[in-house]
């Protein structure tokens, strides 16, 4: 194992910070916003629309696994020159599949004409990557043809790849060549040592260590086949059709447990089928074993504690298991020492875990980081939701150590000055400088675009803390803890009082979009205060006043609303956190306009986003897009380097759907609350079957017409369901027993 590289010791001779989660300096990576991805488990592949992997490239394409890519160069070419492109999809998630053509060209005194021969190139990725190539010759007389395939593997890390420049180098092997086989090696800083094998199943009538070239002889309306395996890190291989049908089945099982849903309105179907689809992309499994939701491809695939803690309050009413799954891995991982350089603490939960070679080396911090100030609450927040939609007592009181341990560190690490609310500093050397959901560098400043410094509380973090103690307090009292249940009541409506006179900005209408070190008050408005709503840290005429600013021309894009405020001196449309639409932070908006009663503006919202989905490839929304206004003529304009899919995007239409049905769970008395359900104008009927409220279910048909909704509802396991025009408030009549 080589020594670790002690990047503190760096920061205190030089005083350089190191790279930064911020997208907007991926250096090398320009666009990849045309790029195939397909992905299972710790494997993903980037192409060009072609299937191809050109060596130097600037979008970061290549096979990755776990973090490194094992293939950096990766192209076919027919006769010395790119086929023709007739057709390319990655639709399924997990194979690729092009349909090309031949340039025209004359052999033997006759005319092959233009895509008389045709190339169908498959690939699915299980396990390994595999590629079969199927040629088919058209004409009705013999030809000859060589397509040949480059491969090259650099074993980058990803961080690397992203524009990281790298303290130290390890050693790569000479490529050896066999029959039929190419293979790599790396031994990495790390003392890992990390291989690729590619394996012909006929043999190449040229091989080297960076080509494979073929003869084919085809004659009339002949179809042959070439076949080959990218093996990465000894990952086990079964035969293309064995591995198709386990993929697509364990597909059909991953989404099995997820009521079925379908409506009127058969676009909107493909959306919410894209949404689970994705999620099963980003379904991974831990070397230990335990399953997570990767946070996104390519750059986040893997566990982010905030990301799959908010992907699990997304998807609690439709696979509650990917709460479950979340909770016990993040407590599995829970801080346990300080630890200035992995910003760990006691009791605070994981912001991301990596397996690079970088961050296992220890030149970057990222193999177990806590550099994240809301991933706590949400834990707790997380926690007493899956309380309230499955009243699973066995499984919260295994949970309860990490669940006091999380109420600790809000107690005794959270709040660095002792004012009151969680906060974090941003003068550390190492990790991320912002620690909220906005954590690129620039994403919190004033109105005259200066950064904030210092210990910073951000509003939608307070709100966060706010609904944990609100929703917490309940599952305590099931717990047999009265005591602490009321404790956690009176901390949040000291809190609640505290937010409103301090973060409340009365000239402006709406909440602070942070307070710096020195207690004041950034004026801009931002998408932050839309996500307070969520919390219901306001009264009703404030929130009124913040659904007003969210609405107004200089946030509301007609595709979604902005990050931040067009009349920012920071604003840029395509800032990735200072102007661009979320999805994920707009389907948390809506949830909190629709609990204050603002029906007409989650319409709007879900509106503006089914839209954006259509002018988007196979109706995938990316992890964020431009935040220019929407035009006549103009679909949204794509972020260059944004994920595809992105876990807390693929939840989002799960959010918008409770948020336009109005699902308020009260599983320990066995009761579904149907909150003013109100449906946009192109969706009449919804139905849902199947939604677990405990051990009960509920089936569910809404239909609007003319402005009126009416809910059917067919209740299984001893459940009820009340309509109500009035949210419920958490821990109060919720906890009453009917």
């Amino acid at each position: 194992m080589a020594r670790p590289f002690d990047f503190r010791r760096l920061n205190r001779v030089s005083g350089e910070r190191p790279w930064e989660h911020t997208p907007d300096a991926f250096g090398v990576v320009e666009d990849i916003s045309d790029t195939l991805i397909i992905r299972e488990q710790n494997q993903f592949l980037l192409t060009d629309p072609a299937g191809n992997v050109a060596p130097g490239g600037r979008g970061g394409l290549g096979l990755y696994y776990r973090d490194t890519r094992h293939l950096s160069s990766y192209e076919l070419k027919l006769d010395g020159a790119y086929p023709i492109v007739l057709l390319s999809t990655a639709n399924s998630g997990y194979t690729q599949e092009q349909v090309l053509g031949n340039h025209r060209m004359v052999q033997d005194g006759k005319v092959v004409g233009r895509c008389t021969l045709e190339l169908r190139r498959e690939r699915v990725l299980s396990h390994c990557l595999e590629e079969r190539l199927r040629v088919t010759n058209f004409n009705p007389f013999p030809v000859t043809i060589h397509p040949t395939y480059s491969f090259d593997a650099d074993f980058a890390d990803i961080f690397e790849v992203r524009g990281h420049q790298r303290e130290s180098v390890g050693h790569h092997l000479p490529p050896e060549v066999g029959e039929g086989t190419i293979a790599y090696a790396y031994l990495g800083v790390d003392g890992v040592w990390r291989r690729t094998l590619i394996t012909f199943d006929r043999e190449p009538d040229t091989l080297t260590a960076q080509e494979a070239g073929f003869r084919l002889d085809l004659q009339p309306r002949q179809t042959v086949e070439i076949g080959f395996c990218v093996v990465v890190d000894g990952q086990e291989t079964q035969q293309i059709g064995d591995r198709l049908h386990t993929i697509r089945s364990d597909y059909r099982r991953w989404m099995s447990p997820s009521p079925p849903l379908h409506t009127n309105n058969e676009v909107f179907d493909q959306v919410i089928a894209r949404s689970v689809s994705d999620l099963r992309m980003l379904w991974s499994k831990a070397r230990a074993g335990q399953s997570y939701i990767a946070a996104g491809t390519p750059w986040f695939a893997t566990l982010f504690g905030r990301d799959s803690l908010i992907t699990g309050l997304q998807t609690l009413p439709f696979q509650p298991e990917i709460t479950r799954q979340s909770l016990t891995l993040l407590a599995r991982h829970q801080g346990q020492f300080p630890d200035e350089f992995r910003c760990e603490q006691p009791g605070k939960i994981l912001h991301e875990l990596r397996e690079d070679e970088l961050c296992a080396a220890g030149e970057l911090p990222y193999q177990r980081y806590y550099g994240s100030v809301d991933s706590t609450p949400l834990f707790l927040l997380l926690a007493a939701e899956y309380f309230h939609w499955t009243a699973d007592l066995e499984f919260l009181t295994s949970l309860r150590p990490a669940i006091e341990a999380a109420l600790r560190w809000l107690r005794d690490y959270g709040d660095p000055d002792a004012d009151g609310f969680i906060e974090y500093r941003t003068d550390s050397n190492d990790g991320l400088r912002n620690q909220g959901w906005k954590d690129s560098d620039e994403a919190i400043m004033h109105t005259d675009g200066s950064l904030c410094e210092g210990a910073i509380a951000l509003p939608e973090v307070q709100g966060y803390v706010y609904a944990a103690y609100e929703r917490l307090a309940p599952l305590i009292e099931a717990l047999g803890d009265l005591t602490q249940a009321e404790k956690l009541r009176t901390e949040a409506a000291r809190l609640r009082r505290r937010f409103n006179s301090r973060f409340w900005l009365r000239d402006a209408g709406h909440p602070a979009m942070a307070l710096d070190g020195q207690k004041r008050p950034s004026q801009l408005m931002s998408s932050n205060a839309g996500q307070v709503l969520w919390s219901g840290l306001l009264n009703h005429q404030r929130a009124a006043d913040v659904r007003a600013a969210l609405f107004s021309n200089d946030m509301f894009t007609g595709w979604g609303i902005r990050t931040l405020s067009a009349d920012a001196s920071s604003y840029y449309p395509l800032g990735y956190h200072v102007g661009t639409v979320w999805p994920h932070d707009n389907g948390i908006i809506a949830l909190g306009l629709k609990r204050y009663g603002f029906d007409d503006e989650v319409k709007e919202i879900a509106t503006a986003l089914f839209d954006a989905a259509r002018e988007f490839p196979d109706y995938r929304l990316p992890e964020l897009f431009g935040g220019h206004p929407r035009t006549e003529f103009g679909p949204p304009v794509p972020y260059p380097v944004a994920c595809r899919p992105q876990a807390w995007t693929a939840g989002t239409w799960l959010h918008l759907l409770q948020a336009m049905l109005g699902l308020v769970p009260d599983a320990p008395h066995q009761r579904l609350f149907v909150v003013r359900p109100r449906l946009p104008f192109w969706l009449s009927d919804v139905y849902l079957t199947g939604i677990r409220i405990g051990r009960g279910r509920v089936d569910l048909h809404v239909h609007s017409s003319k402005g009126r909704t009416r809910v059917e509802a067919t209740c299984h396991g001893g459940v009820e369901v009340q309509v109500t025009s009035t949210w419920p408030r958490p821990g109060r009549n919720l906890a009453r027993r009917p």
